[in-house]
């Protein structure tokens, strides 16, 4: 799963994260689910806003939803199985408007062999993007995942490039759809920042994490000899970004001994005037 915070402060707009976990089935070392960990967390972070990936079921949005009782604000919109569609909810502080929900589904895989183009034609049906403004009108907040590309490759060559181009191009127009002084794009892109594609991806956006370029990916999760890769992104438009830092990244104690919440690091931003 993967999260999205923000935090505002007085005319500040924005604080970013981006966390992805794994839900172990092993309890921590104080007997509580990894899971609860993560919530406790993302507490102690005092955030405005919450966008969650990979949230496959109604019962882990409760889950977590009962672990933040300070975002009683919910988006997401409901899958054909009653679930939140692409995995994709944010959780708020502040009231927000009806969101919006762009499915992946009109990509068209077209290299690789039948099995891949069969799995990236169900991953599309299942992903997409999430577009909610707050009720004020003020911020808009885009939230998504795109097909993974376990190759390690991000060349135009690569079989997942159509697809991902693709898919690109269906998050750029479901943003412009909307309109607001503040908006902010985060997402696993699954698209390292030295494809080809990175240019077409921040175009019209501001990329506060371009000029350090560190890997978002932990190397730790990679086969031996894999570089690792900045595949997250939080891009912002409409205001300047005060900050942008990595946090979440230090190692938890669980019951099997120490590990990581999450094999990706977390991304945060502060933007305001």
């Amino acid at each position: 799963m993967t999260a999205f915070l923000w935090r505002g402060d007085g005319d500040d707009v924005g604080c970013g994260v981006v966390q992805r976990f794994h839900r172990h089935t092993l309890p921590s070392r104080t007997g509580e689910d990894p899971a609860v960990e993560f919530c406790r967390r993302l507490t102690d972070l005092d955030v405005d806003f919450l966008l969650l990936q990979e949230v496959w079921t109604r019962s882990l949005l409760r889950f977590i939803g009962a672990r933040l009782p300070s975002m009683r604000h919910v988006a997401w919109k409901p899958g054909l199985a009653g679930q939140p569609a692409g995995g994709l909810a944010v959780f708020s502080r502040r009231p927000l408007r009806a969101p919006t929900y762009t499915s992946f589904a009109s990509a068209r895989p077209g290299d690789g062999n039948l099995a891949f183009r069969g799995k990236s034609a169900v991953s599309c049906r299942m992903q997409g993007i999430l577009a909610v403004r707050t009720a004020d009108g003020e911020l808009l907040l885009g939230n998504t995942q795109l097909t993974a590309n376990h190759d390690g490759d991000w060349s135009q060559g690569n079989r997942h490039y159509g697809i991902h181009r693709q898919q690109v191009g269906i998050v750029r127009r479901a943003m412009r759809a909307h309109t607001a002084p503040l908006s902010v794009l985060g997402g696993d892109f699954n698209i390292a920042s030295s494809s080809p594609l990175y240019p077409f991806i921040v175009d019209g956006w501001h990329d506060p994490f371009a000029r350090t370029d560190q890997p978002t990916y932990r190397a730790e999760f990679l086969p031996a000899g894999r570089p690792a890769h900045r595949i997250d992104y939080l891009l912002v438009s409409g205001q300047p970004v005060a900050s942008a830092d990595l946090i979440l990244a230090e190692p938890v104690e669980l019951a099997n001994g120490t590990s990581f919440l999450s094999d990706h690091l977390a991304l945060r931003i502060r933007a305001g005037q």
